[in-house]
C-alpha cells in the first residue's frame, strides 16, 4: 500500500513537472506560442468536460476538427484570438442545428446539451481566451507567470499541509481532502510570495492578488469537484496518472482569471481616467 502510494506522488510530481514546464515555455516563447498553449489547453478541458457530461460523442468529434483547424490558421495566418472566434462560431451552430434534428434524444435532452456546451464555452473557454488577453497588456508576461505561480504555489502547499495536518474540512460533500488548515497554509505562503513577487517587480497589486488567488482558486477546486460529483465522475480524464485531466489540473486557473481579468482591466481603465 505504502509503495502505491509512492508511486502516485511521484507520478503526480512527474506529470505535475511537466506541466509547468510547458507552461513557463510557452510563457517565455512569446504571445502566439502561448496563446497556442492555452487554447490546445482550453480544448482539452472543453472534451474533457463534454464527455463527462455525456455529451453525444459525434459532436464532440466534429469540436476536435475546427479545434485543428483553428490552430492551424493561427500558425499560418497570425490573427490572434481571430481564428477561434471564427471557428467557434459555426461549430457552435452546427451542434446546435444537430440536436436540433436528432431524433435520438427528447426535446429536454436537446436542451441539456446545448447548455453543457454554452456552459462549457463561457465557463472553460472564456477563461483562457482571458488568459491571452492578459498577456497582451502591459507587464503581460510578467503578470501571467506570477499568477500561475501563485497557483501552484497555493494548490501545492494547501494539498501537503492539509495532507499533513488538515481536520477540519471546508466541504466535506464536494472535496472530502480540502481541510481548513490545508486553506490557510496555502492562503500564507501564497502572502509570503507576492511579497517577494512585490519586491522583484515592483508592483502593488502582487500584495492584493496573492491574498484573492488563495481565495478563488478554493473555489474553483470545489466548482470542478462539485460538477465531477453531479455526474458521478471522480477524475475529469486519465491524461496525467496520479492526477486525472486537463480539468482536474486547470480547474483553480480557470476560476483565478476571469477575476484577475477584471481586476487589471479595472485597474488600467482607472489609471486612464485619471
Amino acid at each position: 500500500m505504502k509503495k502505491k502510494k509512492d508511486s502516485n506522488f511521484l507520478m503526480r510530481f512527474f506529470t505535475g513537472f511537466i506541466y509547468v514546464v510547458l507552461i513557463v515555455f510557452s510563457i517565455q516563447k512569446g504571445e502566439k506560442m502561448f496563446r497556442i498553449v492555452m487554447m490546445m489547453l482550453s480544448f482539452f478541458c472543453l472534451f474533457e468536460f463534454l464527455i463527462i457530461s455525456g455529451t453525444n460523442t459525434i459532436l464532440i468529434k466534429i469540436a476536435s476538427l475546427f479545434f485543428l483547424f483553428s490552430i492551424f490558421m493561427d500558425i499560418f495566418i497570425k490573427k490572434g484570438l481571430i481564428p477561434y472566434i471564427i471557428c467557434f462560431v459555426p461549430y457552435s451552430i452546427i451542434f446546435f442545428v444537430i440536436q436540433l434534428f436528432s431524433k435520438k434524444y427528447s426535446h429536454k435532452e436537446k436542451i441539456t446539451q446545448i447548455s453543457h456546451l454554452i456552459f462549457g464555452l463561457v465557463y472553460i473557454i472564456m477563461p483562457f481566451c482571458l488568459a491571452s488577453y492578459i498577456y497582451t497588456i502591459h507587464h503581460g508576461r510578467q503578470l501571467i507567470l506570477g499568477i500561475f505561480i501563485l497557483i501552484w504555489t497555493n494548490d501545492s502547499l494547501s494539498y501537503l499541509i492539509g495532507k499533513k495536518w488538515g481536520k477540519r474540512k471546508i466541504a466535506l460533500s464536494i472535496s472530502p481532502k480540502k481541510s481548513v488548515e490545508g486553506f490557510i497554509g496555502g492562503l500564507f505562503f501564497c502572502l509570503i510570495l507576492g511579497f517577494f513577487l512585490y519586491e522583484i517587480w515592483g508592483k502593488k497589486y502582487w500584495l492584493i492578488l496573492s491574498f484573492m488567488v488563495p481565495i478563488f482558486s478554493t473555489i474553483g477546486d470545489l466548482v470542478e469537484s462539485t460538477i465531477k460529483r453531479s455526474y458521478n465522475v471522480k477524475n475529469s480524464g486519465i491524461w496525467f496518472p496520479g492526477h486525472g485531466g486537463f480539468l482536474d489540473r486547470l480547474d483553480s486557473f480557470i476560476f483565478v482569471i476571469p477575476i484577475i481579468a477584471t481586476i487589471i482591466t479595472s485597474v488600467v481603465y482607472l489609471k486612464k481616467s485619471s
